[in-house]
């Protein structure tokens, strides 16, 4: 299974293809065209141009973590998928209405396999304190942001999975766990998913003073009756009960732009 990108024109039953893309570089055409749109939707305010309808909502909860986070030190935020690291002008946008964060005060750690998506990402956020890596890393830090797919294709063992997790305050993330044993699979990319144990993953995170919070499965993925997915939040105790609160508040006060 392989990713394509096909570029050219339909006439009724014609179709003509000027340029075909295959595997990685079909991704990275694609994806880095879709989050600079994403970028510019921030910088210039037009956030209904964003790609996705909930990219705002997750942005905000990002945001939150962050004030929950907020000390004097500089803040160290942390994700795995981190593409043009977009996080950063989302982050801004919010700011601009909310006034509590100086994001350039933030250090960003970002992961993702693709080095044009690293190259841009890095070429579009000058003036900002930046780490770039493929690979994925055990980072202190306080807050790690994961969502969809990325977290599945970086990690694939239950105790590194928890390790990552209890390396941060807070972490905000979904995952699509197997209600039975850990197993992999291929998704539409053509590469290998790890889908962990629910119980093994439970057990590794019960640490004094830290909770799991899972909200309501929201879908099986690729209607798989062997997994479910959850929004998850897990940290120190007090710092998620805080989290919450502060996101609602931030949520009512962004409501005009969801």
């Amino acid at each position: 299974m392989r990713t394509i990108l096909k570029f050219g024109y339909k006439e009724g039953e014609k179709e003509v293809a000027y340029d075909i893309r295959e595997g990685q570089e079909a991704y990275e055409f694609f994806m880095v065209a879709r989050y600079l749109k994403d970028i510019i939707a921030y910088r210039t305010n037009k956030v209904s141009r964003v790609h996705h309808k909930d990219d705002l909502l997750d942005n905000i909860k990002k945001y939150a973590a962050l004030c929950v986070c907020k000390t004097p030190k500089p803040l160290i935020y942390y994700e795995i998928g981190s593409s043009l690291m977009g996080v950063i002008d989302s982050l801004e946008f919010i700011e601009r209405n909310i006034h509590n964060i100086d994001i350039k005060k933030i250090k960003f750690i970002g992961i993702d396999n693709s080095d044009m998506m690293n190259h841009v990402a890095s070429y579009t956020h000058s003036g900002y304190d930046l780490e770039l890596f493929k690979k994925i890393k055990t980072i202190k830090c306080d807050l790690f942001f994961a969502k969809g797919v990325s977290i599945l294709y970086a990690i694939d063992d239950e105790e590194k999975f928890a390790n990552i997790l209890n390396n941060s305050k807070l972490a905000v993330f979904d995952y699509t766990f197997s209600l039975k044993d850990s197993f992999k699979k291929f998704v539409g990319t053509g590469k290998p998913t790890s889908y962990l144990s629910f119980d093994k993953c439970v057990k590794h995170l019960q640490k004094d003073g830290r909770t799991l919070v899972l909200l309501s499965p929201f879908r099986n993925f690729g209607d798989d009756v062997q997994t479910k997915t959850y929004d998850c939040i897990y940290g120190e105790r007090n710092m998620v009960k805080k989290y919450f609160k502060e996101f609602n508040k931030l949520k009512s006060r962004m409501e005009n732009f969801l």
